[in-house]
């Protein structure tokens, strides 16, 4: 694989992802199908294009195909609301397959992070990965967080991080804290279930360096003392920012 950097794309800019998605694509192997939830202007869908161009790309989003989102020979798109689980349940029957690579840069809304990490991962092909971007929404700390959740709701970043742990000390998930993860609108315990029992493999990112430029106006300009940007943005180089998980499934 020929690598590119996003250079279009916050994955790049903002987040510094590219060494991260540089190291876990180089052992994905063979890659056919490939589905991203969120599309915004399309630069992560022309970027993917550039380092898969064998690959059926599929990138869903609430907004309908704008004229600006690369087209072309494996590029399709789909319209739905990820805070919609069974409008994501079907869509996922309706193409009939198993992706090897699936990304979640959406709406970032900690319910749809969750939505979408259930009904996806059993249509991953065995080996493949998945790559929730954006993951510090999830985080109690964070706006999103305080604005869709009750204190004290179990998130995905709270289920990610305790398989994480467990996969790091070889043991299984036990039945207190599978319980303790479940929440309506979050995840069942069927979910919890199916999750621990399928994914093998999570590592998990935070940047912990300052972006190349900002996302709001674009500069490199910082303040370095205040560790923010001179428009006002806070570089969150150890707040709840910048975290994104990467899964690899049985």
């Amino acid at each position: 694989m020929a690598w590119s950097d996003p250079v279009a794309s916050d994955k790049y800019y903002w987040h510094r992802y590219s060494g991260f998605y540089r190291r876990h694509f180089a052992s994905l192997g063979s890659v056919s199908s490939i589905l991203e939830f969120g599309v915004y202007k399309g630069a992560s869908i022309a970027w993917l294009r550039d380092l898969f161009p064998d690959a059926e790309i599929v990138g869903l989003d609430i907004l309908p195909p704008q004229p600006e989102w690369p087209a072309g020979s494996g590029i399709s798109y789909m319209t739905a609301d990820q805070g919609d689980r069974t409008a994501i349940a079907s869509i996922l029957h309706s193409l009939s397959r198993r992706f090897d690579l699936v990304i979640d840069d959406g709406s970032h809304v900690p319910q749809h992070q969750a939505n979408c990490l259930a009904e996806v991962i059993p249509y991953l092909r065995s080996g493949g990965m998945y790559i929730l971007e954006d993951l510090h929404t999830s985080h109690p700390q964070h706006p999103y967080y305080k604005a869709h959740c009750q204190p004290g709701t179990p998130t995905s970043l709270h289920l990610l991080l305790l398989l994480e742990h467990l996969l790091a000390i070889g043991t299984s998930i036990q039945p207190k804290d599978s319980h303790a993860l479940c929440h309506p609108g979050m995840f069942s315990l069927k979910d919890v279930e199916r999750l621990a029992a399928t994914i093998t493999g999570i590592d998990i990112y935070h940047r912990a360096t300052l972006p190349l430029r900002c996302y709001a106006c674009g500069s490199c300009d910082f303040d370095p003392a205040a560790l923010r940007c001179h428009c006002g943005v806070d570089l969150d180089i150890v707040g709840a920012d910048s975290i994104s998980a990467v899964l690899r499934t049985t």
